[in-house]
């Protein structure tokens, strides 16, 4: 039986044709600020795509702990069973575990019934989720249970995230720390390492830049459409005209997007490592040496 293991290969999946819509349909976003939820607004726009939000990425702890539990599975449980089958509970059963098919149908099981079911009774059978604490290993992990999983990645200059980021601590009185920002900025270091990589066997991806999303939105959707299996006539493009910064008192206030060489010093060195300069470049973004 397969497991949710991150070296996992699925050839047959490399070359899918996307003629049908494809569930669940998985955006990845690198950190805050990237515009993932701009992508989930489009696909919600679709009047039969439901795609639920953020949930601080626990999901992909699930999925680690599903791993885990595969693993000890294949190391030990398969002793277990094959000792309950011979001796029953006078054989050594004390890792005996249920068989890897049980723990993947439990997993699929428990996903449909959080966000299949819900996005079905609002006559969206069609769903998925955004966040931005999954990783591409997530998406394979996913992949397993659900052969026709799409995953769109979309990462932004850093510099214009720490720009939004910077007016997220000045506004929200304290919510927003610069602990949360550095977070961000691993979350960015991590899914841009993603963006860059050479493609795997698994699900199908989409690599979108923001600026090249705002920048021609119509051949954004297209793209998304294609990839997704959905009829690009279905999304609301109005969705590109809307701006949606926050919710709640927030979505009120004035912008106050101070520019990058505005920001504060200890701000911008989070920038600074050769790590981050390096995938700066390799996703076509300014350098420390190279000016906006």
């Amino acid at each position: 039986m397969t497991a949710l293991r991150p070296d996992l290969r699925r050839a047959d999946a490399l070359d899918w044709p996307m003629t049908e819509p494809h569930t669940p349909l998985l955006i990845l976003g690198a950190g805050q600020r990237c515009g993932s939820t701009l992508i989930q607004r489009l696909l919600t726009s679709h009047p039969g795509v439901m795609v639920w939000g953020e949930h601080g990425g626990q999901l992909g702890r699930i999925l680690e702990a599903v791993d885990g539990m595969l693993s000890w599975s294949d190391e030990l449980g398969v002793q277990g069973r094959a000792e309950f089958s011979q001796s029953s509970y006078q054989g050594w059963m004390a890792n005996l575990t249920p068989d890897n098919e049980l723990t993947l149908r439990a997993l699929r099981l428990f996903v449909d019934t959080l966000y299949a079911e819900p996005a079905a009774r609002l006559d969206r059978p069609i769903w998925g989720l955004k966040e931005v604490s999954l990783t591409l290993t997530d998406a394979r992990r996913l992949h397993v249970i659900y052969p026709d999983l799409a995953v769109i990645l979309i990462i932004r200059n850093p510099r214009d995230v720490l720009r939004s980021l910077d007016e997220w601590e000045r506004i929200t009185e304290g919510r927003w720390t610069r602990a949360l920002t550095e977070q961000a900025v691993v979350s960015w270091q991590r899914l841009a390492a993603d963006f860059v990589a050479p493609p795997e066997a698994g699900p199908p991806v989409l690599r979108l830049r923001y600026e090249d999303v705002v920048a021609d939105p119509t051949n954004a959707a297209d793209l998304i459409a294609r990839h997704t299996g959905l009829d690009v006539a279905a999304f609301d493009p109005g969705v590109f005209a809307k701006r949606v910064r926050a919710g709640g008192e927030y979505a009120r206030l004035p912008r106050d997007l101070h520019m990058w060489d505005a920001l504060p010093a200890s701000m911008r060195q989070l920038l600074d490592p050769p790590e981050i300069q390096s995938l700066l470049a390799a996703c076509g973004y300014p350098t420390a040496s190279v000016p906006d």
